[in-house]
């Protein structure tokens, strides 16, 4: 039955002397986005005019956006599915969702607070936002953030992250081996610090500091498991890494370094090299390639069962062909391998024995010939067969080889490789945006988004971020400070 048009001006009265009487609230930025109780600029004008009643059609109903204005949501039948660029003879931009989220930096200040510092801010901070003129909240916001980056409970976050990162921390559960800390504090340190990252691999000393996290401080200090001479190189010398990833010829450290370093999962073939156009010669004189053998390294390269290997790395199976990872897992693992179950490294034997061992009848220890091919009349190279980070890298995108004699050239090569530098940055990018583990879920970049179609050119890449962070000395505090400010942290 139609409203009687005097009785619709009575209540339209009434509500408007509820607004009266009680006003509307002051601007809340503890609103929750999404919440549409009133607030200032919420407060609507009800029209008592006498002109006639607009019934909405089926297709259309009235609503209230997120900011409280009046919206019409039209039927989909009705609806464009782009936004013209101009004339009619443009082409039209597709809308996605990402055009229809708007700037809330109390919204991204909440949620900033909570990852930098692991609480949330204040209500004075919020009002002191949320009160600021629009024009301003920009410059405001990013104050604030400056000033949480240097509080010191953010190096208690920093800390957490890299335990998580590496998967380890806490004191050792076997009596004798090391604390589970010392790599983890030290990445902290150095992104705390504003250092250059690249020190968690190359820095040659003070490399096992403590954190207290009563004063949430830092104490420099030297690993003892070194011989006297020998530089430290990061964390790739760290002794609760070496210990805590202990186990037959070094594959998992290897898998640690692999996967913490590249974001590439260690059990899959993205655990080696692979390439379209790997070189195509068998594992041993007069024998077959190998079907489906993906990987840079010349698979003769590598010990196996016809070349004196007490483990054989050219076996292969319909499902599955060792040798895609192991011809670079081979060239890599003998570097870790001095190091024993208490992360101390130990000199090699009279006999060439490594501090690992080969898991074959008697546990014996490994020697190099258990993973690369050495017979100087059997092998390539004069068996000649050397280490290596990789076969080929990228730096400033050009290729280069990376071979590596020692722990301390390996760090150099890792800190120079594209794919770590990268790696570095969607890690810090998958935390910040509230993802998982980028190597759990697969390695998947989610930094560089080639097929966004939004046209907003503050939306961040990979490249982006990589060109800040080097250009910024490799500061990773920098990365983050990038990543929070940005349009894709601050629109919701």
């Amino acid at each position: 039955m139609p409203m009687n048009s005097s009785l619709k001006n009575v209540i339209l009265l009434f509500l408007l002397s509820g607004l009266v009487a009680y006003g509307c609230e002051r601007p809340n930025p503890n609103k929750i986005a999404g919440d549409t109780s009133a607030v200032l600029n919420d407060c609507p004008t009800p029209s008592i005019g006498s002109g006639p009643e607009v019934k909405p059609s089926s297709g259309t109903a009235v609503g209230v956006t997120s900011g409280g204005k009046q919206a019409s949501n039209t039927s989909a039948s009705s609806v464009s599915t782009g936004a013209s660029t101009g004339s009619g003879n443009q082409p039209q931009v597709e809308k996605t969702e990402l055009d229809e989220r708007e700037l809330d930096y109390s919204e991204a200040l909440r949620t900033a607070s909570i990852l930098i510092i692991g609480d949330a801010p204040t209500v004075s901070q919020l009002y002191e936002l949320g009160d600021t003129p629009k024009e301003q909240q920009k410059a405001k916001y990013e104050e604030m953030i400056d000033k949480m980056l240097s509080d010191q409970r953010f190096a208690d976050t920093l800390v957490e992250f890299y335990k998580y990162t590496f998967k380890m921390g806490g004191a050792a559960t076997t009596p004798g081996e090391p604390t589970r800390d010392t790599a983890p504090t030290l990445a902290a340190k150095i992104v705390y610090e504003g250092g250059d990252w690249r020190g968690i691999l190359t820095q040659e000393s003070s490399t096992c500091p403590s954190f207290n996290s009563t004063n949430h401080t830092f104490s420099p200090a030297n690993c003892n498991n070194l011989p006297l001479g020998m530089k430290s190189s990061g964390i790739l010398t760290d002794p609760g890494v070496q210990s805590l990833f202990f186990g037959n010829l070094s594959f998992r450290r290897n898998r640690f370094y692999h996967e913490t370093f590249l974001c590439r999962s260690g059990n899959e073939q993205a655990g080696g090299e692979p390439t379209d156009m790997p070189p195509q010669d068998p594992p041993c004189n007069g024998g077959a390639a190998i079907p489906g053998y993906q990987n840079k390294w010349p698979v003769n390269e590598i010990a196996g069962a016809c070349n004196g290997g007490r483990v054989d790395f050219h076996a292969y199976n319909a499902g599955n062909v060792c040798s895609n990872c192991h011809s670079t897992w081979n060239h890599r693992a003998p570097l870790f391998s001095q190091f024993d179950s208490k992360g101390v490294y130990q000199p090699l034997t009279g006999l060439g024995e490594y501090a690992v061992f080969v898991p074959v009848s008697g546990s014996p220890k490994a020697k190099l010939s258990d993973w690369l091919c050495i017979n100087p009349a059997t092998c390539p190279n004069a068996g000649q067969n050397k280490t290596a980070w990789k076969k080929t890298m990228k730096v400033d995108g050009a290729e280069q080889s990376a071979p590596a004699a020692n722990l301390t050239e390996l760090g150099q090569q890792m800190a120079k490789d594209d794919e770590v530098i990268e790696c570095a940055v969607k890690r810090t990018w998958n935390y910040m945006m509230g993802r998982a583990d980028i190597t759990e879920i697969g390695g998947r970049s989610w930094v560089n988004l080639p097929d966004r179609k939004d046209q907003n050119q503050q939306l961040l890449t990979t490249s982006k971020l990589v060109s800040l962070f080097k250009s910024n000395n490799y500061n990773l505090k920098k990365v983050f400070r990038e990543i929070l400010v940005s349009d894709d942290f601050t629109r919701f």
